[in-house]
């Protein structure tokens, strides 16, 4: 039986109000974070204002993993009522970590749009449940479309619905001033330092072996995205992740044109407060011959040739639903490889048999990241065991196999 306290919050979900509520007289508990990503800067700026000793590890440099090529649409999507309620948790969350850090993050709501009938029934209709369980959101006719993006063309459609509390951000430039932020309160960065072994004295971690050299620690939160599973195997422990590849085409800075997340699949698109153009045509690589390798595993694009084909033709695609992109110079396509758990929801707490090693990974990183960093920050300091990440444990893939 572990030690761990059990702590039971209102609907299932109990979070500090404010970072600040974390303070507390303890010892200073020394707390690894293997990844720099928005999930491992957001952990290390809560548990480095809660008092902890941190520091990141970074095998590259912040945000150059999933993070740096991620959609970053922020959204409380999903039918599951707990999973739901924990994205709008953490969108309240960004909401305080905006108004205390000035974070740059646009809350335009998001767009969907559907042509075909019966495609446009299931819209509607999900958009009417989530509207009812508190996710707000509303069909719209042609009229009230255009005076909410005047600048897209969306052509006719059957049915689109507007999600006013969505939002959208820069997932490198939140992930800086996370750790700019962490550092402010001790915290130590390191980078490029990749984690190369865990150090136990029997059943207990004593610290970690880098390519910087060896660190004691009393803790270690592994929020290393697709690397996860290398490290958490040195614990015992399978993380079963799905192989999720992903491109996204960024344009140079154009004027404002669009504040919303739109989706009118397969395209989904946004423009950065920067101004730039950021989507997709595609979820996920078609399987086809020429993909073979990307869907086998992680690697670079072959050649610049092919990565300029693809962007051009993602930014011609957006073009054709919002005219003032058309001709927008390719900046950079990127190749993300997103840490997708098995079941598609999040993998979070502490390796099964371990109170000393903790897990965090999962696809919706960015929408999750502030909520999380103050969930896993309690949970570790305060050794509890949190309602809200009650379904999301590691241990639930060895209890199906049981």
């Amino acid at each position: 039986m572990s030690r761990r306290k059990f702590l039971i919050g209102m609907g299932g979900i109990a979070v500090a109000s404010t970072p600040g509520m974390l303070l507390a007289a303890r010892s200073r508990l020394k707390v690894g974070i293997v990844g720099g990503g928005i999930m491992g800067a957001s952990i290390a700026l809560h548990l480095a204002q809660a008092g902890a000793d941190v520091t990141v590890f970074e095998k590259t440099a912040p945000a150059s993993g999933a993070t740096g090529k991620s959609f970053a649409w922020l959204n409380a999507f999903s039918d599951d009522a707990h999973y739901r309620d924990l994205r709008l948790q953490s969108l309240a969350a960004y909401h305080q970590l905006q108004a205390q850090m000035q974070l740059d993050i646009t809350w335009g709501g998001s767009l969907l749009w559907k042509q075909e009938p019966e495609a446009a029934v299931k819209l509607r209709e999900r958009a009417l449940r989530l509207d009812r369980a508190g996710y707000r959101m509303r069909v719209l006719g042609p009229e009230e479309f255009s005076a909410l993006a005047p600048n897209l063309v969306p052509g006719a459609f059957e049915a689109a619905v507007y999600a006013g509390l969505d939002g959208h951000l820069d997932p490198v430039q939140v992930t800086h001033k996370f750790l700019d932020e962490a550092m402010k309160y001790g915290a130590g960065v390191l980078y490029p330092c990749e984690v190369t072994d865990l150090k136990f004295s029997g059943s207990r971690l004593t610290g970690v072996a880098t390519t910087s050299g060896e660190y004691s620690l009393d803790r270690l939160v592994i929020a290393a995205g697709v690397d996860t599973p290398t490290l958490a195997a040195k614990a015992d422990y399978v993380v079963p992740l799905q192989h999720s590849p992903g491109i996204l085409a960024h344009s140079v800075p154009l004027p404002a044109l669009i504040r919303t997340v739109n989706e009118h699949l397969p395209v989904s698109f946004k423009q950065t407060s920067s101004g730039r153009i950021v989507g997709t045509d595609s979820s996920y690589a078609p399987e086809i011959p020429v993909h073979r390798e990307i869907l086998r595993g992680r690697q670079e694009f072959p050649s610049a040739e092919l990565r300029s084909m693809h962007g051009r033709r993602i930014l011609d695609r957006i073009a054709t639903l919002l005219p003032g992109a058309r001709g927008a110079p390719l900046q950079r396509l990127t190749l993300g490889f997103r840490p997708l758990p098995e079941d598609g929801f999040p993998i979070v707490g502490y390796v099964p048999g371990s109170d000393h090693v903790y897990i965090a990974v999962t696809h919706s990183g960015v929408t999750l990241a502030a909520i999380m960093g103050q969930l896993i920050g309690r949970e570790i300091l305060d050794d509890l065991a949190l309602a809200a990440l009650a379904p999301y444990r590691p241990q639930r893939f060895s209890d199906q196999a049981l």
